[in-house]
């Protein structure tokens, strides 16, 4: 039809006509209103899309995404939701919580906390999901929450109605909120490995990707998900070629039926697009080929890529790194710093005996650790110094050394972790 010269004030007036009549919304009726707008805020702010100049997307576009009007938006619906957390159904309660989700805002504290004091029993297995998506999405983690729910879904006496995008969906969300949950996550891989309907390829690698980064690698499941890997690899993205990859490195449970020619291929075939972080998964992949002495290696071309996307990540020093250097020296230790290795990982210190013996001293700050447990990262970059540097790693984690109160105590504990039973 012919283009309105007054779309766009139209809109506005819908949008603020909406925020300002909102309080008075039933429940149902707000949860529907905001997952309205959230759908449609995702979809047009997709980048690759283009509109015409006609287009009431291109208008909302402009509104939402170039004008910022997202979160005045949002804002107004989170102010309703509050006052009606006592009524607010399950679903409506979960739906809601999915909206924000999908366009990253913040769900507030209160809403959490809410959930926190109510029973879960009538939330679906779909509203469960939503509900730890939406927060790990947006980027606000609420640590007690998803507790919550991870006992709640690991007290279930059987997972069957869970949907394998639920179940995977639920792992993802633990794993980028950096909350460890091992009943939860046992009970998630329990079910993924034996209901056999993981078929989205998708699906199959978040689940991977979420296990591999909490550290949870349990051999079944992993082994289960492998030959229907192996069978859809045309169907894969780049980034799940990546994240199956990094995932099997980390679990570091050789699979020759699938790592194989067909997998390379399927890599090669999309060299062109893959980010630098996903070049430099596929470098610790073929880390882990050379630790098995498997034979599988990338094209030159494409190894040449991965060694240089993964060399080249930025680092910096923290005031952690600086105090255990400091006391390393301070203790007389022979030393280099930020040691560029063969395998291309960056360490933070190298000692070297006068026997000839070198260290690597790893500090690992929280970001290496969920729940003091190494994550999967860690894991991977300790198990492959060691293997292929053939250098021994030595970690400090940063709790340990907090507990040290003076120097004295801090070079003690630093002879102690490197003497590993020989004089120093």
């Amino acid at each position: 039809g012919a283009k309105d010269p007054n779309l766009e004030e139209k809109l506005r007036c819908v949008i603020g006509t909406t925020c300002t009549r909102m309080h008075s919304f039933q429940c149902r009726d707000l949860a529907q209103t905001s997952l309205g707008i959230a759908k449609t805020i995702s979809q047009v702010s997709r980048g690759y899309q283009q509109y015409r100049a006609d287009d009431p997307r291109r208008v909302m576009r402009g509104l939402f995404v170039n004008e910022s009007q997202c979160s005045p938006v949002f804002d107004s619906i989170a102010s309703s939701a509050v006052g009606m957390l006592n009524e607010i159904d399950a679903r409506s309660l979960s739906n809601l919580i999915y909206s924000f989700g999908l366009v990253k805002y913040n769900p507030t504290e209160a809403v959490g906390n809410h959930i926190v004091t109510r029973s879960l029993d009538n939330f679906w297995p779909q509203a469960l999901s939503n509900v730890v998506w939406a927060y790990a999405t947006a980027g606000v983690p609420h640590p007690e929450l998803l507790r919550k729910i991870g006992d709640h879904v690991a007290g279930l006496k059987s997972l069957d109605p869970f949907k394998p995008q639920e179940l995977s969906n639920i792992a993802w969300a633990f794993a980028t909120a950096g909350v460890s949950h091992t009943k939860l996550f046992e009970k998630l891989s329990d079910a993924a490995a034996r209901k056999g309907e993981f078929i989205e390829t998708q699906h199959i690698a978040n689940f991977l990707w979420a296990c591999a980064t909490v550290g949870y690698t349990d051999e079944r499941l992993f082994s289960a998900f492998a030959p229907v890997i192996g069978s859809k690899l045309d169907e894969c993205s780049e980034q799940e070629l990546t994240n199956i990859a990094w995932a099997y490195s980390v679990a570091n449970l050789p699979r020759q039926d699938l790592f194989n020619k067909g997998y390379v291929s399927a890599l090669a075939s999309n060299e062109k697009v893959f980010s630098g972080e996903q070049l430099a998964q596929l470098h610790q992949w073929q880390l882990w080929q050379q630790e098995m002495e498997s034979g599988i290696e990338l094209p030159q071309s494409l190894q040449a890529k991965c060694r240089n996307a993964f060399t080249s990540r930025g680092y910096s020093e923290s005031k952690l790194q600086n105090d255990v250097v400091g006391e390393l020296k301070a203790a007389g230790l022979d030393l280099d710093e930020e040691v560029l290795l063969g395998s291309g990982y960056r360490i933070d210190a190298l000692v070297e005996f006068s026997d000839g013996r070198k260290v690597a001293v790893e500090v690992d700050g929280p970001s290496h650790f969920i729940d003091r447990r190494p994550t999967g990262s860690s894991t991977l970059k300790h198990r492959q110094v060691a293997r292929l540097d053939r250098i021994e790693v030595v970690s400090v984690p940063y709790w340990e050394w907090n507990e040290l109160k003076n120097s004295e105590t801090k070079q003690r504990y630093l002879r102690v972790k490197l003497s590993n039973g020989q004089i120093m």
